[in-house]
């Protein structure tokens, strides 16, 4: 372990999808509790990342990739991090990348103590083991055990109230978010979506039923998916491309309920406190699925076939029917939302 310095600084890496940046922030708390509040603390972001700790004090300052492949000599956003810890050597470095990619940088950076890849692996031979609690495992190496209790993605989202008025924002509202970053592919790795016509049925259903409003979210470059909805049921609000991550992070926090399949936005709800309806087919929810924490409520919607989770296996490229998806239906969605959070009529 550690001998605690003085007012410490600490660079954290992990330049990934949103997921795994999620994943990443359950390392701050731990630090926070090993060091105290005076501990200051640094990350290293895939472009587009830094926009969720817009409002996160615990974050000093971030550092985004756009080019992560790139070598550093050739590339400005890993030699600005290099420039950095040459004026303010970092006491600890911590690489939360599973792969190569960020090697080059660690080994460039200055740092007193440096943690996980290129100098220790933790290896991934734990069935059903969550991706936060495989983290967990690389924070004992350097963590004291009273520190890790708190190891739960975490983060800070915006006030409502200015998201609230530049979207109009409805007082009680359900967010649906159709799409994944998948959803344009046309083979095997589109498997993660749920039908088309199950979220139109769905939309449609919520709408006569419910008196929430409902909002439905998705990524820049996304929108064209969106068409494939229309006509949206009157009252229907599509935020599709129109908010920056940390005002996303605002929305989900305030919702109601987030109906979302295996996609970052899940985890991003996990994270802010969301009740939180993922559909899950291929992918292992025990290893990927949103974390669940005593300040969020994580419901797992899956048909549980014995040939699921076929995810990174030989199976899922010999599934033409994809019916671990097609049988998680809307009104099983319906019933298990309607558990929840009770009857409510339009």
């Amino acid at each position: 372990m550690i001998s605690p310095p003085r007012n410490p600084r600490i660079l954290v890496m992990r330049a990934g999808q949103l997921g795994d940046t999620l994943f990443a922030t359950s390392i701050i708390e731990p630090l926070r509790q090993c060091y105290g509040d005076a501990v200051r603390i640094d990350f290293v972001l895939k472009s587009g990342m830094g926009q969720l700790f817009a409002y996160d004090s615990r974050i000093s300052r971030t550092f985004e990739l756009a080019h992560r492949n790139l070598p550093a000599p050739l590339n400005p956003g890993k030699l600005r991090v290099v420039a950095a810890a040459l004026r303010q050597p970092y006491d600890l470095l911590v690489n939360l990348e599973t792969g190569t990619l960020l090697n080059d940088l660690v080994l460039m950076i200055r740092s007193t103590r440096k943690e996980g890849m290129p100098f220790r692996k933790v290896a991934d031979d734990r069935d059903g083991e969550h991706a936060v609690d495989h983290l967990r495992r690389m924070y004992e190496f350097f963590l004291p055990n009273r520190c890790l209790a708190a190891a739960e993605p975490t983060l800070f989202s915006p006030p409502l109230a200015a998201v609230a008025e530049k979207f109009n924002l409805p007082s009680e509202y359900l967010v649906l978010n159709p799409t994944n970053s998948q959803f344009t592919k046309r083979d095997y790795r589109s498997y993660r979506a749920w039908p088309l016509a199950y979220w139109r049925e769905l939309i449609g259903s919520l709408a006569a039923r419910r008196s929430e409003s409902i909002i439905l979210v998705g990524g820049q470059g996304e929108q064209e998916y969106f068409r494939y909805l229309a006509p949206l049921p009157a009252g229907v609000i599509s935020l599709a491309g129109r908010t920056r991550l940390d005002e996303l992070s605002s929305v989900l926090a305030h919702a109601k309920a987030v109906i979302t399949t295996d996609t970052g936005p899940s985890h991003l709800a996990a994270a802010v406190g969301a009740p939180v309806f993922a559909i899950f087919g291929p992918s292992d929810d025990r290893k990927t699925g949103p974390y669940p924490t005593p300040k969020n409520r994580v419901h797992i919607l899956s048909a549980r076939l014995s040939c699921s989770p076929c995810s990174l296996t030989a199976r899922i490229t010999e599934c033409d029917l994809n019916r671990c998806m097609q049988e998680v239906t809307p009104p099983q969605v319906l019933a298990a939302l309607d558990g929840i959070l009770g009857n409510s009529s339009a």
